[in-house]
């Protein structure tokens, strides 16, 4: 008698066409349960593959149908078969659960710095040779991230910085900028050329105070 009442309710229904929004009121355990029901044709051993109750498979499934008002799969004794209507189902429906999966690791790289983009800015007066191995090991670190290095002063690159048109900047110097946080990458000496006869030719050390009033090139 049940499956005559059934069998009746899906001819009626199966003649309304579904309307757009209701797709977002299928909740997504019943297009995963879907999807397992068509991998093994087979509401047992689907719902073993999924560890939930046959019952629940077939409750929602069913459910499914009604909502959708289309025969999904046609039973047997000997199991399930995809209907013509179904098969489309499944196709699309597949297509779209790929889709949110990749959708859910990529937001989730992305949170993690994985994947994704990194502005960088550069100061010209950093040594190529130490920018080249942080960037090459960043690279191999996180492949997933797409690099954009842009050169500039460090005032252009400070402004860039703050202007949220760069991710991150490197500059020679200790910068003030108390709404950025800073973090001191490396240290290196610097030296100075001298002519034999300057006064502090002979200085193991010189200090920026000891070279003031001299006349410095600038850097082009």
């Amino acid at each position: 008698m049940r499956r005559r009442q059934h069998s009746a309710l899906m001819t009626e229904r199966r003649s309304r066409v579904p309307t757009s929004s209701l797709g977002s009121r299928i909740p997504l355990t019943s297009l995963i349960q879907t999807l397992a029901v068509a991998e093994y044709l087979n509401f047992r051993h689907a719902a073993n593959a999924l560890g939930v109750s046959q019952s629940s498979v077939s409750a929602r499934i069913k459910a499914l149908e009604e909502d959708l008002g289309i025969l999904l799969f046609e039973r047997n004794t000997r199991g399930v078969r995809l209907t013509e209507a179904g098969r489309l189902f499944v196709e699309r429906v597949s297509a779209g659960v790929e889709h949110l999966e990749y959708a859910v690791k990529s937001a989730g790289m992305a949170a993690l710095g994985e994947c994704g983009r990194l502005r960088m800015g550069v100061h010209g007066l950093i040594p190529h040779s130490f920018l080249a191995k942080l960037i090459g090991r960043y690279r191999t670190t996180y492949p997933g991230v797409e690099l954009e290095v842009a050169e500039s002063t460090a005032r252009e690159a400070l402004m860039q910085l703050r202007a949220d048109q760069l991710d991150i900047a490197f500059v020679v110097g200790t910068p003030d900028t108390p709404d950025c946080r800073s973090r001191r990458m490396w240290t290196e000496p610097l030296v100075v050329a001298l002519p034999d006869s300057h006064l502090i030719a002979e200085q193991e050390h010189v200090t920026w105070a000891d070279l003031a009033g001299e006349t410095l090139p600038r850097p082009p």
